[in-house]
């Protein structure tokens, strides 16, 4: 025991490997300031030190394979320049003439889902709670006025719930649960979906793109990647704005509306028991409630071939939600 604690102390003084920590090269790039403990389990921090926003560090372990705390070197940091931060604080970057940087993996041979919710969000609502993010500060200022007249995307979802980050290196998935969206690489799209999904997304400006990816659009297995992915999601969701549906909501911006009157509008928009798949979901708001997102099941291959008509009816049903919700307009109450 004796020998064992002095190894380990010797370690921890010369800025090597802790006992049972996975040795690992390269840096350790942070995006905020961090805790750096001395001791991870006990909290403490000899000198209150703390990692530079955008420095990068020399990597040393991490406490186990997929954990959660890497050991990086903070030169000058008294007791022991090894530091254990937290992994939700930044990235492990390998140089490129180490070993390549993780990929997500492509699609395979399984098919493209064909199970898929599709949600979509009511800017406004969502920027009550969110006035500083910067689509909100860009909508209450009036610089994205139809994002309040029509639903926004927030993504579309493979189901059975809890399809999530299929091919997703463990690195990224913790990145993406800390919300840390900004280290996330950015999907492969082409410039005109791009510039269709910074419209239709909002969100986007926040990098819900990234997110929306890695999660949920890696489980979609298109062949075409991203790019299909996003397309897909964009072509029924135009397909619902520039409907009945989308009429609806724009001529009542300010006002209460019904579930079961918007449930009415996808059965004129989209058929019969197109309504009966639309479920609402609604949020409290200073002694309102407001309606902040639907959600629409979907069965089928989503193409360009296939209405949209035939993907909501022939999808299962889902209850109404919240009965009725104000439809915030733009700018803070």
């Amino acid at each position: 025991m004796r020998a064992t604690v002095s190894a380990l102390v010797l370690a921890m003084a010369l800025g090597g490997p802790a006992q049972g920590a996975e040795p690992l090269t390269g840096y350790f790039i942070s995006f905020e300031a961090c805790d750096a403990f001395q001791s991870k389990n006990r909290r403490t921090n000899p000198g209150d030190i703390q990692t530079e926003p955008r420095r990068a560090y020399d990597m040393i372990a991490i406490n186990e394979e997929g954990g959660d705390f890497f050991q990086v070197r903070i030169p000058d940091a008294p007791v022991t320049s090894a530091r254990w931060v937290s992994t939700a604080c930044g990235i492990h970057a390998i140089p490129a003439t180490d070993s390549p940087a993780p990929q997500i993996a492509t699609p395979d041979d399984r098919m493209e889902s064909t199970e898929n919710l599709l949600a979509l969000s009511w800017q406004p609502a969502f920027c009550e709670r969110n006035p500083s993010r910067a689509e909100c500060v860009a909508l209450n200022a009036g610089d994205l006025p139809e994002a309040g007249r029509r639903l926004s995307i927030h993504g579309l979802w493979p189901q059975p719930n809890g399809t999530f980050f299929c091919g997703v290196p463990t690195m990224l998935v913790r990145l993406d649960t800390a919300r840390n969206w900004r280290a996330l690489p950015a999907p492969e799209v082409d410039a005109e979906t791009r510039a269709a999904l910074d419209f239709a997304m909002p969100g986007a400006q926040s990098l819900l793109d990234r997110h929306e990816w890695i999660k949920h659009g890696t489980c979609y297995f298109a062949k075409g990647g991203a790019d299909e992915y996003f397309d897909d999601t964009l072509l029924l969701t135009d397909a619902i704005n520039d409907s009945a549906v989308g009429t609806f909501l724009a001529d009542r911006v300010g006002q209460q509306i019904e579930t079961r009157d918007l449930r009415a509008a996808f059965d004129t928009a989209f058929g019969s028991g197109a309504g009966e798949r639309v479920q609402v979901k609604c949020r409290g708001q200073g002694g309102r409630v407001l309606i902040r997102e639907i959600t629409i099941t979907l069965r089928g291959q989503i193409d360009p071939a296939t209405p949209v008509a035939t993907l909501i009816t022939a999808a299962p049903t889902q209850s109404p939600g919240c009965p009725r919700g104000i439809l915030d307009e733009p700018g803070l109450e």
